[in-house]
């Protein structure tokens, strides 16, 4: 088999894919042997070298990064996950400027986050329940509670919530979040018009720029979130293009506190 026809047939190997993800999303582990054959045929072939096959190279690419975070809660196809990260960098040195390999390798990294950060939610969200199954078992005396008690209970809740930036999962987010926002960042900033694709960009950047503030320390976060609103202003204001209910939420509670 020539360089053409593993080409052909890796491009083949990922529509396959995509139709797959499309009609049986449930199935998607029986897509990965597929992905991994097309994977190794590409990388016996100079193709991602290629500067005049962008549209095509970025099509392959984020079909096999689809498939690769399928499920991000739980986590990535390692193999497969950074083959595509690899593949999008090879594609960058030709394309510096593109939108779509910008986006693409952002889109790695916060998907990439998705699992530390449904981690962290889990362990705060029992972290809660315990306090307030300790709260209902006080005594009716300990409602009576002064301002200074308040403020001195604020002071060590916050102190908790610094504590815990510091443990793994915390620091494993910032660690990818951070260059998810920087090359999100980027791809916006190479933006040509403005529609609806433009829209998603905006919205995923703004969404990176929420996490990361989330699991950030209190000196740094509030530009973070600043980043975030300015991020779905944007998108808002684009005709056609809606929000999703959380992130208006977000810039409902949110962009009245940034100007």
């Amino acid at each position: 088999m020539d360089e053409e026809q593993r080409i052909a047939a890796a491009k083949s190997s990922v529509s396959e894919i995509y139709n797959a993800l499309s009609t049986n999303p449930s199935a998607w582990q029986f897509s990965l042997t597929t992905a991994r054959g097309a994977m190794t045929a590409i990388d016996a072939t100079t193709y991602m070298r290629r500067g005049d096959q962008h549209d095509d190279q970025v099509w392959l690419v984020n079909g096999l990064q689809k498939l690769a975070y399928h499920e991000p809660d739980v986590g990535a196809v390692n193999d497969i996950s950074e083959w595509c990260l690899r593949s999008w960098l090879v594609i960058l040195q030709n394309h510096p400027n593109s939108v779509e390999v910008l986006k693409g390798i952002g889109q790695n990294w916060l998907l990439k986050a998705q699992a530390p950060l449904a981690r962290i939610h889990r362990q705060e969200v029992s972290s809660s329940s315990s306090g307030a199954s300790t709260g209902r078992s006080a005594t009716f005396a300990s409602m009576e509670i002064t301002r200074s008690q308040e403020e001195r209970a604020a002071t060590q809740q916050a102190a908790e919530a610094e504590a815990r930036l510091g443990l793994p999962d915390y620091v494993e987010a910032r660690a990818i979040l951070v260059p998810a926002t920087e090359y999100l960042s980027r791809a916006v900033e190479n933006l040509a018009g403005q529609d609806t694709t433009s829209g998603e960009l905006l919205s995923m950047t703004a969404e990176a720029y929420m996490n990361l503030g989330n699991v950030s320390y209190a000196r740094v976060n509030e530009g973070y979130f600043r980043q975030a609103v300015t991020y779905l202003r944007r998108a808002a204001a684009i005709e056609g293009y809606v929000l999703a209910s959380y992130l208006q939420q977000y810039l409902d509670d949110f962009g009245r506190l940034v100007e």
